[in-house]
């Protein structure tokens, strides 16, 4: 994380970072705060200048995707939108949409930026997908308190204005608690819609999708989502034990037939 932290400050300076950035840039990390409830009543102003609480983002049945990005930002937060884009593409050919079966919603942790930088963002990444995908700007006082709870720490450099920031997405509950981290700029489809259906507890997808969600388990070493080995190892001990019962009652009922036979 520490590379695409780093990557961030680089790219926000228009010629070289300043002296000792490395060490500048080692405040801006992710704090996990999982099970933590977003503070609700924060408002913020979407791209027409509407303002909206938190709680407009979440409608107690679909999990959302939030996606923290400064648009100015002129390499890493385009990036990690692209990478959200591109796993949500893929999981919508896959007949797992936006609207149906999630949300999704994109708010800048810079609170100097405006509505129109809002709109101007929106209409290059949010066009290329079917479904809403709001992208919002908030005061200082919303954006503290927001990345604050979610464990998101930033750092912009007073001389440059270069922000040095992690590589994160989140996975939020259908009321508002932070469910799962996704780390980096290139999203696998499956670990994302995995976060999904954890986080609405399989609510929004199909009956298969709950058997998926079942065989796979989060693994914190790797952030990844893997087969649950110990889960799949009961299931497949049962299905032996059932063949096993299945031919033993055969083979039984073979021996009671030839036994009567004169």
């Amino acid at each position: 994380m520490r590379a695409l932290v780093i990557l961030g400050l680089l790219a926000g300076t228009a010629l070289a970072a300043p002296p000792g950035s490395p060490q500048w840039a080692e405040a801006a990390d992710v704090t996990e705060h999982l099970g933590d409830q977003l503070p609700m009543d924060l408002a913020f102003r979407d791209s027409h200048g509407v303002q909206t609480p938190l709680r407009g983002l979440f409608d107690g049945v679909h999990p959302v995707l939030l996606v923290l990005a400064y648009y100015e930002c002129p390499q890493l937060c385009s990036l990690v939108l692209d990478g959200a884009l591109a796993a949500m593409t893929k999981l919508e050919s896959y007949g797992f949409r936006l609207g149906p079966q999630y949300r999704v919603a994109t708010i800048s942790f810079d609170a100097t930026e405006r509505v129109d930088q809002a709109a101007r963002k929106q209409a290059s990444v949010a066009a290329k997908l079917a479904g809403d995908w709001p992208f919002f700007v908030g005061d200082e006082a919303s954006v503290t308190a927001l990345t604050d709870r979610l464990g998101f720490h930033f750092l912009r450099d007073p001389r440059t204005g270069a922000i040095a920031h992690p590589a994160v997405a989140f996975v939020l509950t259908p009321d508002g608690r932070i469910s799962r981290y996704l780390y980096g700029t290139d999203y696998a489809p499956r670990d994302l819609k995995l976060a999904l259906l954890e986080a609405s507890d399989g609510k929004t997808g199909s009956f298969g999708d709950k058997i998926l969600l079942r065989c796979f388990h989060y693994d914190a070493s790797t952030r990844r989502y893997g087969l649950f080995i110990t889960r799949f190892m009961q299931v497949g001990g049962l299905v032996i034990f059932l063949v096993v019962a299945f031919v033993m009652r055969l083979l039984w009922r073979y021996e009671r037939r030839r036994q009567d036979v004169p």
